[in-house]
């Protein structure tokens, strides 16, 4: 594949001929219809684009502010803009950037691919290295779908399955198929199904009426009518409430909803694309997820591999991620070749999520040497912790599929064990601490940020919360003496 391309016009069926030109010599098109979409794909982790043409009118300062935005997170990446589209605020965009150039012509015109493909080639070295060949850009290559197979499964408009770890980059993906389908520039809603209560995610996908239950002060729509004709990601459906998930089914099967509290339906014209990070067959196994519905879900099912399985891909992240988060007229802090070695070799149990993390860390700390003893002593002392996610999976705490002597290689000793207790009570006592030690290590790495400090321990955040609750630990950082006397 010769590169990826953004397109973002107003009909993506105007430009048909142009995208299948170019897909004919090995480049990738994608269209978009809004300035809010594009920018969302492109500043995604991993993201093979590296050109993008504007070919509609701007006139919302929040498309000035996204564009410039994406212009400080993203500096390797061409901007074009069709020269009867562009206008003043346009002009100020690319005043004295070197990435942002007038379209002379339209869109459509014979000689337009050709321009396009010669910004790719003139793109920044590192866009210029990743885009020259599918073979070399990490960010394609390390998938086991090719682009012409995902452009498929985007213009089908079947229900998809997007399974993979937490963080591993399941929305980023179901946003690539939605951006290859002809719902491109139709809304894109997500809604995480583990973040709410049953009853009020109810009312969110399908809507309520005024007095349907406490709080409901007034009509309201839910997800499927907002992303009328659009798209609808069920993140964490696995997570579902099973009476949720009835209902769920028989809108899959009728395309109508019926809000809460009412007695008329609606019919509903949305794709529906789900993503979990648990195993779909055992949860039917165990009764907690509906077969019929699993089924409806899986029609097509993409798998993301975890990034430790995506080695190749690593350092381009590392890369386009530190280049997201710098502040505007910083220099980047240099990935020696030591962190690069230790960033190839960790096992990134938060994925690509935890990778962002460390990298933002990174840009704060301009030193490798502190950040890698401090991610090898939080990776240290979760495996010696008792009864949290994965911490069970062998006797001597490691996680299924790590390495015994991963430990060993990084030249450091394993904590102390707690000493096997001989009754239950001290069984629970040992427990207590050591999980609250873990959490508390979480929470400190991750500067007190909940949300990230379960995405780095692999557990969900509403249990997460509540092992929290139950030890007490609140917000703030308490001396470990004091939570573990």
């Amino acid at each position: 594949m010769g590169g990826h391309i953004v397109l973002v016009v107003h009909n993506p069926d105007l430009h048909e001929q142009l995208i299948q030109g170019l897909a004919g010599e090995g480049y990738c098109a994608l269209c978009f219809r809004s300035v809010e979409e594009a920018v969302a794909y492109l500043r995604g982790p991993g993201c093979p684009a590296f050109v993008v043409v504007f070919n509609l009118t701007m006139r919302r300062q929040s498309d000035y502010i996204a564009l410039s935005e994406l212009n400080v997170s993203r500096p390797e990446l061409q901007m074009l803009f069709v020269a009867q589209e562009h206008n003043l605020m346009l002009e100020l965009l690319s005043k004295g950037n070197r990435a942002v150039r007038i379209l002379d012509m339209p869109l459509n015109h014979p000689e337009s691919a050709a321009i396009l493909r010669h910004a790719l080639v003139t793109a920044t070295p590192s866009a210029r290295e990743l885009a020259g060949d599918a073979s070399s850009s990490p960010a394609v290559a390390v998938l086991p779908y090719s682009d012409e197979f995902l452009r498929r499964v985007g213009m089908a408009d079947v229900p998809v399955l997007v399974s993979g770890e937490t963080g591993a980059g399941k929305e980023i993906m179901a946003r690539r198929l939605c951006a290859y389908s002809r719902r491109a520039g139709k809304p894109f809603l997500k809604l995480n199904c583990a973040a709410l209560p049953s009853e009020l995610a109810e009312s969110e996908l399908f809507g309520c009426v005024k007095g349907a239950f406490t709080g409901a002060v007034a009509d309201r729509q839910g997800r499927f009518e907002t992303a009328q004709g659009g798209t609808l990601l069920l993140d964490e459906v696995g997570d579902m409430d099973l009476r949720l998930q009835t209902k769920l089914l028989q809108v899959l099967q009728d395309g109508e909803i019926q809000p809460l509290g009412s007695n008329r339906t609606v019919k509903v014209d949305v794709r529906v694309m789900a993503a979990t990070h648990r195993d779909l067959t055992r949860a039917i196994q165990e009764g907690n997820f509906r077969e019929d519905l699993y089924y409806r879900l899986n029609v097509i099912k993409i798998m993301i591999p975890p990034l430790r399985e995506r080695r190749d891909e690593i350092l381009f992240l590392a890369d386009t991620l530190l280049a997201r988060h710098l502040p505007d007229g910083c220099e980047p802090p240099a990935i020696n070749e030591e962190f690069k070695r230790f960033l190839l070799e960790y096992r990134w149990p938060g994925n690509v999520r935890e990778l962002e993390n460390v990298m933002r860390r990174f840009i704060v700390y301009q030193d490798s040497a502190l950040l890698i003893q401090e991610m090898l002593e939080v990776e240290g002392e979760a495996r010696s912790g008792i009864g949290l996610a994965n911490l069970a999976s062998f006797p001597d705490g490691r996680a299924a599929g790590e390495p015994e002597s991963i430990n060993e290689s990084a030249g450091r000793k394993r904590p102390d064990r707690v000493d096997r207790p001989d009754r239950l009570d001290q069984l629970a006592e040992a427990s207590r601490i050591a999980e609250t030690e873990l959490l508390l290590d979480a929470l400190e790495a991750t500067r007190w940020n909940r949300r990230q400090a379960a995405a780095s321990l692999q557990i969900e955040y509403k249990a997460f919360l509540y092992k929290l609750q139950k030890y007490g630990i609140v917000e703030s950082k308490v001396k470990r003496r004091e939570i573990s006397a």
